[in-house]
């Protein structure tokens, strides 16, 4: 059987292939759809982020007033931490003087007294240095001796003793004496 074809070529190539025609479309309707459905998902996930976004925003203002918070309760325990430290220094150090003043009244021989006295306070000890009017030298050995075998005064030295008038014109014996004296708690 012969075939015949009257129609034009154009029109032939365009009838016998229909499906391409079709399969184009429908390949662009998909790309478009997937366009379309690409762009409406970053939208709602767009939406979603600033939701998000504002709600750490929000969280983070509450957290932030929380933490402020905190810091001012910190400053205000560190201030009381400093006044206790500061109580406590001075519980301890407020009847180093009166008990220091007892021992020392305990060591001075009779026949002496003090002119002077100095104190340093450091680490455990008091550093002294005192002058003093005895009338004889056995008043100043006693004292030395009496310094020398005490265990809470350490390392007593004596500077020259001088021969002076006292004030009802008996001879006087004046020196000087530095001395550690290690502090003592009230028994």
């Amino acid at each position: 059987m012969t075939r015949i074809n009257l129609l034009p070529r154009d029109i032939v190539i365009k009838e016998d292939r229909p499906e391409i025609i079709l399969l184009v479309l429908s390949g662009i309707v998909c790309v478009g759809i997937f366009l379309l459905y690409a762009y409406i998902s970053k939208t709602i996930e767009r939406k979603n982020i600033r939701t998000e976004i504002l709600a750490v925003e929000k969280e983070l203002t509450h957290l932030q007033v929380v933490v402020n918070k905190i810091s001012q309760i910190k400053t205000e325990r560190d201030a009381l931490k400093t006044k206790k430290d500061a109580i406590e220094g001075l519980m301890k150090t407020r009847l180093v003087y009166p008990i220091f003043m007892e021992n020392m009244l305990k060591v001075i021989p009779s026949g002496m007294w003090l002119l002077n006295l100095n104190t340093q306070t450091g680490e455990g000890k008091i550093s002294l240095r005192f002058d003093a009017v005895a009338f004889n030298n056995y008043i100043i050995s006693d004292l030395l001796k009496t310094l020398d075998q005490s265990p809470i005064f350490k390392n007593p030295e004596i500077s020259a003793i001088t021969t002076g008038v006292g004030d009802k014109g008996k001879p006087v014996k004046q020196f000087s004496v530095n001395v550690d004296y290690l502090m003592q708690e009230w028994k």
